[in-house]
């Protein structure tokens, strides 16, 4: 299921309404929110190798089921945390400019979608235990996505700071900037 909807989540994120990436790189005080850390380039790596790494993992979770319940349910939580806490700091930032909610791009498929896949891996986990073993395997399938395509990759964006792949409009967010 986590294979079927990261693109709809990636859709929210970057293409309607699109704009997560000004957000976060604004949350990682970005002077330049459109170009680093977060780029084009960097959600390539982030998003296409995510997608790639899960298809991966799903082929082989006959062999490794908890391993991969357990990936599911971190990356669920981890997604519905991260979209809660930069819209509150989202809505910190537009509430006097007419935000009215916490809602930022991703915010609704992390928190139902996502984290409903997460309620249902910890009910299939309590049914079916786990193993110490299996819980920092599951940590660790997390720790390879979030080191390996996130951190990484953002690292040599704010060292390079190129333009080259920079995004070209703000989506949800030009409404409130606009208005600054």
């Amino acid at each position: 299921m986590l294979t079927v909807f990261i693109p709809l989540h990636v859709f929210e994120e970057n293409t309607f309404p699109g704009g997560f990436y000004f957000m976060n790189n604004l949350g990682q005080h970005s002077d330049e929110p459109t170009v680093y850390p977060q780029n084009r380039l960097t959600n390539m790596i982030t998003n296409l190798g995510a997608e790639i790494y899960f298809i991966v993992l799903l082929s082989f979770t006959r062999d490794l089921a908890t391993i991969a319940v357990l990936t599911v349910v971190f990356f669920g939580i981890a997604e519905t945390f991260v979209h809660t806490k930069e819209g509150l700091a989202m809505y910190d930032r537009y509430k006097n400019k007419g935000k009215r909610t916490i809602y930022a791009p991703g915010s609704v498929t992390a928190s139902t979608i996502l984290f409903g896949l997460s309620v249902y891996g910890i009910d299939w986990l309590i049914k079916n235990g786990l193993t110490i073993g299996q819980f920092f395997a599951g940590v660790g399938f997390v720790a390879v996505v979030i080191v390996g395509l996130i951190l990484i990759p953002f690292a040599f964006s704010r060292k390079i700071k190129s333009k080259t792949f920079a995004f070209t409009d703000l989506g949800y967010w030009a409404k409130y900037e606009e208005k600054r």
